[in-house]
């Protein structure tokens, strides 16, 4: 299956068609809007599902992510600024892309967090936020809707919350814990951090650094995405 579109049609506009999410994204770079072509991998056969030694395969490698997101800043310099927000258990850096006409500077503007690979077996967000990314970069001054974006939001995107996870094939952490209820609800104190894993300590600092006017979480394993905006989730399978 191949398709012709904006990759921010993922993100920014209603999410009206199942097929779209039935695939993992290849990493972006040097597309335009009108010829952007995006091949999916199927993560299963059809009706046949593939052990987990299998989910790795066809996505970036920690260090190739890495790469990209260093490529990227150096590429993209005038409307980006890279950094990392600490480091996983076994040491890998939590790397964010933030992307605005004036990267690393507090504007009257909003500010969107985008998180990845909060589970380590689901990559679809590393990959959909490295090809936002390039899509951005690469559309700005060209675009319109690209344009309009760069120059009036601040988008900080962190491709993998866990690589760790993502590396050992597997949902938890290094300590095998879940990160996505690693986080405390309305019920607990924010700043409870000390018994928190690193990469969720790491996400709640830098939430609590950024004035971030929205979040949402990126999870896709396997033949389904799903959307985690404020307390909504959208599921396509």
């Amino acid at each position: 299956m191949r398709l012709s579109v904006s990759p921010l049609l993922f993100l920014f506009l209603p999410l009206t068609s199942t097929s779209l999410f039935s695939f993992a994204l290849a990493r972006g770079g040097e597309r335009t809007s009108s010829s952007a072509s995006l091949t999916g991998r199927h993560l299963v056969e059809e009706g046949v599902s593939k052990p987990p030694v299998d989910l790795e395969k066809g996505y970036m490698t920690n260090d190739e992510l890495e790469n990209a997101v260093i490529s990227f800043g150096e590429r993209c310099s005038n409307i980006s600024r890279i950094y990392s927000i600490g480091r996983s258990v076994n040491g890998f850096p939590l790397w964010v892309v933030e992307i605005s006409d004036n990267p690393g500077k507090e504007e009257p503007e909003p500010a969107f967090k985008f998180v990845g690979n909060v589970h380590g077996d689901e990559p679809v967000g590393r990959e959909l936020l490295i090809l936002l990314a390039n899509w951005l970069c690469d559309n700005y001054l060209k675009d319109p809707l690209a344009t309009q974006i760069v120059k009036n939001i601040h988008l900080h995107m962190l491709p993998s919350m866990n690589p760790d996870g993502f590396s050992l094939k597997r949902r938890g952490n290094a300590n095998n814990i879940d990160l996505n209820r690693d986080f405390p609800d309305q019920f607990f104190d924010m700043d409870d951090v000390v018994a928190r894993q690193p990469e969720t300590k790491a996400v709640m600092l830098w939430s609590q650094r950024t004035r971030f006017t929205a979040s949402a979480s990126l999870h896709g394993v396997l033949s389904s995405f799903c959307l985690l905006i404020i307390s909504s989730i959208i599921c396509i399978t």
